[in-house]
Parts: C-alpha cells; sequence; structure tokens
C-alpha cells in the first residue's frame, strides 16, 4: 500500500493515529487525536494532527464525518490489522519503556504520578469487585492497597466511564520499574507469564510470552485466554497467578533490592521473587549477567 513507501517514523506515527481513531469508537476530532497521541507519549500539535489527518484522508484511510471529526474506512481497518505487522513487533515493549519514563514516583516526595491500571465493571458488581482486590492483596497478589473509584461520565486519560459503570484504577508494576529507572538501574520487560501456585507459594511459570517478539500485549492474550485462576489462589492457596518478569544487571541487584524495600514501605510492593545471579527465576530465563525480577 501507498503508506508503506513512507519513511519509518512518519509510519509509526500514521499508524497510531489510525489506532487512535479505530479506540475512539466514534468521530474524532484533530485537538482530541492530539492529546491522546500525546498521552502515548508522542508529542504532536494540533496543526501537526491536522496535516497527518490530511495525508490519511489522501490514501484512503480515513474520512470526515461532518464537524464531528474523522472515522476509519475500510481500508484504513484493513491497514490497521493486517498491515505492517513487523512495525507492530516490539511495540507493546515500546510503550512499556515510555510509561517506565513517565513515572515520577518518590516515596519522599508529594504530587507522584503512578502507572494505572483501569477495569470497567457494572456499578452493581462495585461491592464484591472492592472484597476481592482486599483479598487479593491481602494474599501478596496485588502491587497496592490504593485504588481509585471513577462514577459514570468521569474520565481518565482517554476513558470516559460510560452510563452504569463504574471504573477502578489501580496501581501498575510499572511504576517500580520506573523507581528502578530513576535510581539508574536499566530495566527491560522480557516476559509475561502465568505462575503456578501451590499451597501458598509461588513455585514456577507454566506459560510464557517474550515481549520482545509479539505485536500484542501478552497480559491481554493471558486474560482472554482465561488461564488464570486467582480467587482459587486466593481462597485456597493452590490457583495460577499472572506476572510479569524484568531484567536488571547483576551489579545492581543490591541496588535495587533498596529500591524494592523504599516501594513496599509507601504501599507498593508485589514482588513475587528476584532470581539469583544467573539462574532462572520460577525456570523463566534470565540472560547472562542478568537478575531477574517476577512482579
Amino acid at each position: 500500500m501507498e503508506l508503506l513507501t513512507k519513511a519509518h517514523t512518519s509510519q509509526r506515527r500514521l499508524i497510531e493515529i489510525l489506532r487512535v481513531i479505530n479506540d475512539a469508537d466514534k468521530p474524532i476530532g484533530a485537538r482530541a487525536i492530539s492529546d491522546e497521541l500525546s498521552n502515548r507519549g508522542y508529542e504532536i500539535g494540533e496543526r501537526a494532527a491536522r496535516y497527518n489527518l490530511k495525508l490519511l484522508d489522501e490514501l484512503g484511510f480515513t474520512k470526515k464525518r461532518g464537524y464531528s471529526g474523522r472515522v476509519l474506512t475500510h481500508l484504513g481497518h484493513r491497514e490497521l490489522s493486517d498491515a505492517l505487522v513487523d512495525d507492530r513487533i516490539g511495540f507493546v515493549n515500546t510503550r512499556i519503556e515510555e510509561y517506565i519514563c513517565r513515572t515520577d514516583f518518590d516515596p519522599g516526595s508529594t504530587g507522584n504520578r503512578v502507572i494505572v491500571n483501569t477495569s470497567l465493571l457494572d456499578k452493581k458488581d462495585y461491592e464484591k469487585t472492592l472484597e476481592q482486590l482486599k483479598r487479593i492483596h491481602d494474599a501478596g497478589y496485588a502491587i497496592s492497597r490504593r485504588v481509585q473509584v471513577l462514577d459514570e461520565g468521569q474520565e481518565i486519560g482517554s476513558i470516559k466511564v460510560p452510563s452504569g459503570s463504574l471504573a477502578m484504577v489501580t496501581v501498575c508494576s510499572i511504576t517500580i520499574d520506573g523507581m528502578l529507572l530513576k535510581r539508574g538501574i536499566p530495566v527491560n520487560t522480557t516476559f509475561a507469564g502465568v505462575i503456578e501456585v501451590e499451597e501458598g507459594r509461588t513455585t514456577a511459570f507454566t506459560d510464557l510470552i517474550a515481549y520482545a517478539g509479539t505485536s500484542l500485549d501478552p497480559m491481554r492474550i493471558f486474560m482472554a485466554r482465561k488461564t488464570a485462576r486467582v480467587n482459587a489462589a486466593v481462597k485456597t492457596g493452590n490457583g495460577m497467578v499472572l506476572a510479569n518478569m524484568r531484567d536488571i544487571p547483576l551489579a545492581a541487584a543490591d541496588l535495587a533490592k533498596a529500591v524494592l524495600e523504599e516501594a513496599r514501605s509507601a504501599g507498593i510492593d508485589g514482588l513475587i521473587k528476584m532470581s539469583e545471579p544467573g539462574g532462572p527465576n520460577m525456570s523463566c530465563p534470565v540472560a547472562p549477567g542478568k537478575v531477574g525480577i517476577a512482579l
């Protein structure tokens, strides 16, 4: 297609604009696109967004819907779904790296930014969900006890809570990666996986997906497969939980332990296991000269 002839950086930007329009589920204008691109790590002003939208119109990937904004055409949907697969490989890891750089959480400061996960649920399920979150945290399978609840009509980032729903906002493990990076420790997110829990102890990864080799979010893949058995792990001590693996240089292991302790003192934990130098972490491979941290 024509888009494939564009320079790589422009190509990535155009693909991301297509993603923003697709995720909106309704016509979206240049200003809203510019704001969402900024949230995703692409600093593009409204004027530049308009220029790129005009280019996408000319390519046949988008079209105007009156004064409401742009929508994808059939060609645009096809380009987004099955073109530039090679370009999307490793994209999830790139997004994680961007978030790691953007968090500035410091236990000794105020006004910090943390990375969060947002889940939508029916209002009638609020009490049951909150009770489940408490049990999960008490069992050691949550990053933090802190939860923000948003009512219908409220917004967080590009998400607006629909009518009849609530949003549960929880702290993401990427926040800890950001703390490590701020202390000068390079962090490389390597795998997402399923860990077996036996008699209340995490034993071994039973399934792994490498972030570097996928164009999809591995955690979403595992959730879609419904492979986790978190409630069973909490209630009976036997089940399956999801975790991310990251590695750091062996020379930074002691400093990393200190940073993890600082995070724990601030109510952010979720550490499952740090590997021994040069060895695997619960059957998950760790590169030579690295230490694996499962969160």
